[in-house]
């Protein structure tokens, strides 16, 4: 990557002053990236934001780091992609996609799905290709929210597997490599790739520190508040959640892992709803800030991402699904088509070849919201004069289709304004009445699909 991100214009954010501002602003992802590339761990965590606590030396790098302020998709896409990158297709540029799963059978059946995350970074680990990876784990101070880690060992890898739907600062455990040579794999969400993508762009040596992003694909990520309003929900008189999991393992395996929240009473919770149904259920009631911004599900600029296969077939159903569990791959950039090459030959993975428009399709409605929502957002956020990030390319016009679909999802976040309105509604959404509201969704989601299957592909010639 030899492409150079220019100077923001005016360079009004400056310093740790401008990183407070950005979170006063709301357009923190609470990712972590200025905390963990601070030269002087200036800043110290509180509920996942950044708060100066030490002298700030004036570098400036939290500010220029930070994919909350700005990611410059055309700088970005030039150094990864060549000066052929253009901003817009749904899922970035996409070199090919598969149906995977771990080879190691204990790695596939404790993942959310098919256990490919860890599977390739222990097999990397094991391998010397890197020294650790960062990831993230359960704050043992609070259950409900995610932790930064350096897994350094094969035991710290297992112990970091499954997904984790809430905002965690990920990225501050950069700090403790900063002068290690690594080289080190990162696990990220979007955003946080985008942080990591801006470093190596200023400055090289984090490329071979960092030579291996795995994204992760996303349509939002909860608060971790929202976790836990639900952890306090459900609980039993006088109980303390200590230790939740977003998607455990059920008996009847994917897709039907979900969140599950034990308490220190020796009582446990676990949601009827899918894992699907639970965070659309959170996602209604939880403020969810700078995420309603960003125009990437895909994770586009990482190596390879790694998701769920949401993927319907012609008789409307999961078209693979499997109790063991699949994941579904889409590899962005030629690096990361030779290293999921060499995973598959090295028997780290067993996977096959989908056409790159399944995966597409199959989370079209969340990488639409993407690419073709989130510009309306922005474009009204604008005319009301408040703040906005800087993405310096011309954003797709929104179809007036998507703009209805716009106007109904905001009277939805009407529902994170009063509390007990929350708790109210997340006991219905959990219960029998939001358990029939999924089933019914769902089976007219099948619906669809079979329409479309009937229909089959557009003429041609």
């Amino acid at each position: 990557m030899t492409e150079r991100l220019p100077q923001f214009a005016g360079d009004e954010y400056r310093d740790a002053d401008g990183i407070v501002r950005v979170v006063r602003e709301g357009l923190c992802h609470r990712c972590g990236a200025c905390i963990g590339f601070c030269p002087v761990n200036t800043f110290d965590v509180r509920d996942g934001y950044p708060q100066p606590a030490r002298e700030c030396i004036h570098c400036n790098i939290c500010v220029r780091v930070c994919s909350g302020l700005e990611v410059d998709y055309p700088a970005i896409g030039r150094a990864l992609y060549g000066e052929g990158y253009r901003f817009g297709p749904l899922a970035g540029p996409v070199r090919s996609a598969w149906i995977a799963h771990a080879a190691d059978e204990s790695l596939r059946r404790n993942g959310s799905s098919g256990g490919v995350v860890t599977g390739a970074l222990v097999h990397w680990w094991r391998t010397g290709r890197i020294r650790g990876a960062v990831v993230t784990d359960v704050d043992p101070d609070e259950p409900a929210r995610g932790l930064g880690v350096v897994a350094r060992t094969e035991e710290e890898l297992r112990r970091s597997q499954q997904s984790r739907y809430t905002t965690a600062p990920t990225l501050a455990a950069l700090q403790q490599i900063q002068n290690d040579d690594g080289p080190f794999a990162v696990v990220g969400l979007p955003c946080q790739v985008h942080s990591i993508r801006k470093r190596q762009l200023m400055d090289p040596r984090w490329g071979p520190r960092l030579p291996i992003l795995i994204g992760l694909l996303c349509h939002y990520n909860l608060p971790w508040e929202a976790v836990r309003l639900a952890a306090e929900t459900f609980a039993p008189r006088g109980a303390r959640a200590v230790n939740i999991r977003s998607r455990h393992r059920d008996e009847r395996g994917w897709p039907h892992n979900s969140l599950h929240i034990w308490y220190d009473d020796g009582s446990e919770w676990r949601t009827k709803l899918s894992p699907r149904g639970i965070f659309n259920v959170l996602s209604r009631l939880a403020p969810l800030g700078r995420c309603l911004l960003c125009l990437d599900a895909a994770a586009e600029f990482s190596d390879f991402a790694v998701g769920d296969p949401w993927i319907r077939g012609s008789t409307g159903r999961w078209k693979y699904e499997a109790p063991e569990g699949y994941s579904v791959v889409i590899v962005h950039t030629e690096h990361g088509q030779r290293l999921w090459q060499e995973l598959i030959e090295e028997g780290a993975i067993r996977a096959f070849e989908i056409p790159p428009e399944e995966p597409v399709e199959g989370q079209s409605a969340m990488m639409t919201e993407k690419k073709e929502r989130v510009p309306f957002r922005i474009r009204v956020r604008r005319r009301l004069g408040l703040p906005v990030p800087r993405y310096p390319m011309p954003l797709p016009a929104t179809p007036p289709a998507q703009v209805r679909k716009e106007i109904v999802f905001w009277l939805t976040r009407l529902n994170t304004l009063w509390r007990p309105w929350q708790r109210l509604l997340l006991r219905i959404g959990c219960g029998p009445i939001g358990q029939w509201l999924v089933r019914r969704r769902d089976a007219r989601r099948e619906r669809l699909a079979q329409a479309r299957a009937c229909k089959g592909p557009p003429p041609t010639g």
